[in-house]
């Protein structure tokens, strides 16, 4: 009954009134803070981000959860990313003073394997937007508009098992 429920979320998600770009910006937060600790204000502070732009809150949170599971396994390599960023001799002058700063601070930029999942989300995050805006845009111009408008497609929703099938799948 769960993938049911994502089936039908995903198919509501791309289907929706949002803009593909509200659906890419919903991935890369998602990886962002699904990559970051929950409980580091960072973190936080994605939430609120999340909640206050228009984005996808949904694909957000469902792109969050994955990516806390990807995190579970790639800790090491957060903590290593983060290690050779903060204990860098060139960039401890930087690191001094902005970790310093006022609201900076509240953030937990000083812990290695924070700062190693903003900036592996960060990476993945931007290398993910433009494909996953292309897609969205793809499939609403192909799938989408082609299939309601088929006359095929409208003669095999006039069965009524048909539509008893769509409405578990789809909703």
């Amino acid at each position: 009954m769960i993938v049911l429920k994502w089936i039908r979320s995903l198919y509501k998600v791309l289907s929706a009134d949002a803009s593909p770009s509200a659906i890419a910006f919903a991935t890369a937060f998602g990886i962002l803070g699904g990559f970051l600790p929950f409980t580091t204000g960072l973190a936080m502070l994605l939430i609120a981000l999340i909640l206050v732009v228009r984005v996808q809150a949904s694909t957000a949170i469902a792109v969050w959860l994955l990516a806390s599971l990807i995190r579970l396994g790639a800790a090491p390599l957060f903590f290593e990313v983060g290690w050779a960023v903060l204990e860098n001799e060139s960039l401890r002058p930087f690191w001094t003073w902005f970790l310093n700063l006022p609201v900076v601070a509240w953030l937990d930029l000083d812990r290695y394997a924070v700062l190693g999942g903003a900036i592996c989300g960060l990476a993945l995050g931007a290398a993910i937007f433009f494909p996953m805006r292309g897609l969205v845009i793809a499939y609403r111009r192909w799938a989408h508009e082609r299939l309601s408008q088929n006359r095929f497609f409208r003669w095999l929703m006039s069965f009524w098992f048909v539509r008893l099938l769509r409405f578990i799948f789809v909703g």
